[in-house]
């Protein structure tokens, strides 16, 4: 089962440009050290649609690389065209992925019964576990529970959800309406703790990154009911994420990463390196940040 807190990775560049493998690993292998139960490559963190096809799997397998099954992997397949999709869960089946995740096809502004065939032909084209991303903010289009609900009774091999839609009484209706082998993971660093309150198998997130311990030790305290650790850890995260996310993730969450002495580095355009205010707002968090991570990784 997909649970835990996974971080949403994001895809390091080299100064001129080129995929950077080696820092993929060397970030993977960190997040694994500090704990973190799975990690996701090419996922909305990643940029990933600027990714050719062969910069797609050599980035998954630079993933694979630094979890050195420490941690799964989930690899993102963010596209919407359907041969493209199932070249992507393909190739991550055969790198050992635990499993692909997938959106709704956007552009198109596609209505539920074609939201519903796109899933349900993908999940039929390939046995390998599938995760949907509900994210209306960047899809232009919300799934609603009914739909997530009737795809988990009726595709064996979508096994989960990250739903960041903000919306608790969705992320309630799905977890009431699918089986405990179903993982809703919420997608939004703010809302981890009632989620997982309501019966969540754990968070996606892009903030797990720079901050792996403060959310394994979220995950772990909700889950033995330590709820007052749980939410005290929970409102750390509501001061940073406004501050990290002024500019278009993972803009500020790169430029975070080399503040804290992890590889980070440029985005790749069209997306550009961030303003010089914002980056003094990182700089003024980031000592704070380290020493919320102080433990050593061994």
């Amino acid at each position: 089962m997909l649970q835990g807190i996974v971080a949403s990775l994001i895809t390091n560049f080299t100064d001129d440009g080129y995929l950077d493998e080696e820092a993929i690993t060397c970030n993977v292998d960190f997040l694994a050290r500090a704990g973190v139960h799975g990690v996701c490559i090419a996922g909305g963190t990643g940029e990933a649609l600027s990714l050719s096809d062969d910069e797609y799997r050599r980035a998954v397998d630079a993933a694979m690389r630094g979890s050195d099954d420490r941690c799964y992997v989930i690899a993102g397949a963010l596209y919407t065209d359907p041969r493209r999709i199932i070249d992507c869960c393909r190739y991550a089946m055969t790198a050992c992925a635990a499993a692909a995740m997938l959106i709704p096809p956007y552009f198109v502004r596609p209505g539920r019964r074609h939201i519903e065939a796109h899933f349900r032909d993908i999940a039929e084209a390939i046995d390998f576990p599938l995760i949907l991303f509900n994210t209306p903010s960047r899809a232009g289009l919300d799934m609603d529970a009914d739909l997530v609900v009737n795809l988990a009774q009726t595709c064996p091999n979508i096994v989960g959800i990250k739903e960041a839609s903000g919306d608790l009484v969705k992320v309630s209706q799905i977890i009431s309406g699918t089986g405990s082998d179903f993982s809703v993971l919420q997608g939004l660093d703010e809302l981890v703790f009632p989620t997982l309150a309501l019966g969540g198998k754990g968070a996606l997130l892009s903030l797990a990154t720079v901050l792996p311990r403060l959310f394994v030790e979220l995950y772990e305290r909700a889950l033995v009911g330590d709820y007052d650790r749980a939410r005290e850890l929970q409102y750390k995260v509501l001061s940073y994420a406004p501050i990290v996310y002024r500019e278009s993730n993972p803009v500020g969450l790169k430029r975070l990463l080399d503040l804290l002495g992890r590889p980070g580095g440029l985005p790749r355009a069209p997306l550009h390196p961030i303003s010089r205010e914002n980056e003094a707002q990182l700089e003024a968090i980031s000592a704070e940040l380290l020493a919320l991570e102080s433990v050593p990784v061994a």
